[in-house]
C-alpha cells in the first residue's frame, strides 16, 4: 500500500452529504475547544451549546454512515 492511499481519508469512500457531515463536525470541534479555552468552563452555556449542536450533528453522521453501507450490500 502507498503512503497516500493509507493517510486517505476514510470519509472519502462515502457520499458527499457524509462528507460535508465530517467537515461540519471537525468546524464545531474547534469551535468548542476555542470557546472552551476562552470561557475556562466545560458548563459555560456557549460550550454546552455547541456540544449539544455537536452531538446532533454526530448522530446525523453516523445515522448516515449507516444508511450509506446499507445501500452498498
Amino acid at each position: 500500500m502507498s503512503s497516500l492511499r493509507a493517510h486517505a481519508p476514510i470519509i472519502s469512500h462515502y457520499p458527499s452529504q457524509v462528507t460535508d457531515l465530517a467537515e461540519e463536525i471537525d468546524r464545531l470541534r474547534r469551535e468548542m475547544t476555542d470557546t472552551f479555552l476562552q470561557e475556562h468552563s466545560l458548563i459555560a452555556d456557549s460550550v454546552m451549546e455547541l456540544s449539544r449542536k455537536l452531538d446532533l450533528k454526530i448522530n446525523e453522521y453516523m445515522k448516515q454512515v449507516l444508511l450509506s453501507r446499507e445501500e452498498v450490500r
